[in-house]
């Protein structure tokens, strides 16, 4: 991981803000954004997300990045989004460390974000976006294996999407109690709240980079149970 950036965006645009955050980190990485071969997006809820199945392509249209004179021998850029609750980022941090070697570019963008989906649902969370340059070399922290554990799923501990008639739009309501699992941090360890949305769990795990130089386990636990855990050298 080249560069990052984050912050809590609560109620404004996540485009926006994902796109702001992105040229300052692709600024920051010292590199052109031509040179951006794939865009991987992850999150929990986006506003109007059931209808928007690729926001990973309104960023790459964003940032202008081989989106004109598309041709046989022209560059390309692979955008696309992958969804699995709170643990997205590592999922997208997977599909990064998977296809970019084996791309002509030589650096990828990991967006993550949440905003809420409707003005129609309870909101009870606080939303973040990150965004961050990913190479196959480089200074900086270096993801070395992510581990998935399904041993804790409570499929019943779903968050539900429905289509309201009697408002014409979407609505989401949670479905059977958690008991939720505290912050966890010790001294190579570092597990957030399991209430928290993908953008925020990002988003504190990046707080305490500068806090470590050797090896670093960052745990995201999912409001179903599952968890995934990437583990990070410096």
């Amino acid at each position: 991981m080249l560069t990052w950036e984050s912050k809590k965006i609560g109620y404004t645009n996540l485009l926006k803000s994902t796109l702001k955050l992105a040229k300052s980190a692709i600024n920051k990485a010292g590199i052109n954004p031509d040179d951006i071969g794939l865009i991987v997006h992850g999150g929990v809820f986006r506003e109007h997300f059931r209808t928007e199945p690729a926001f990973a392509t309104h960023i790459q249209g964003g940032l202008k990045i081989h989106c004109h004179g598309i041709g046989i021998d022209s560059q390309s850029c692979f955008a696309f989004d992958v969804t699995d609750g709170s643990c997205s980022p590592h999922v997208a941090l997977q599909s990064i460390a998977d296809l970019l070697p084996s791309l002509s570019s030589k650096y990828a963008l990991l967006c993550i974000g949440d905003d809420r989906p409707t003005k129609h649902c309870d909101w009870e969370y606080d939303s973040y976006c990150v965004v961050a340059v990913i190479g196959l070399s480089g200074d900086g922290p270096k993801c070395v294996s992510i581990t998935h554990d399904n041993s804790n799923l409570n499929s019943k501990l779903t968050t539900l999407g429905y289509f309201e008639e009697s408002i014409k739009a979407n609505k989401f309501v949670n479905a059977g109690p958690v008991e939720y699992l505290e912050q966890d941090l010790t001294n190579n360890y570092f597990s957030g709240h399991q209430n928290w949305l993908s953008g925020q769990h990002m988003h504190e795990f990046l707080q305490q980079l500068n806090k470590h130089d050797d090896t670093l386990e960052h745990c995201i636990v999912d409001r179903s149970g599952k968890s995934t855990t990437a583990k990070w050298e410096f």
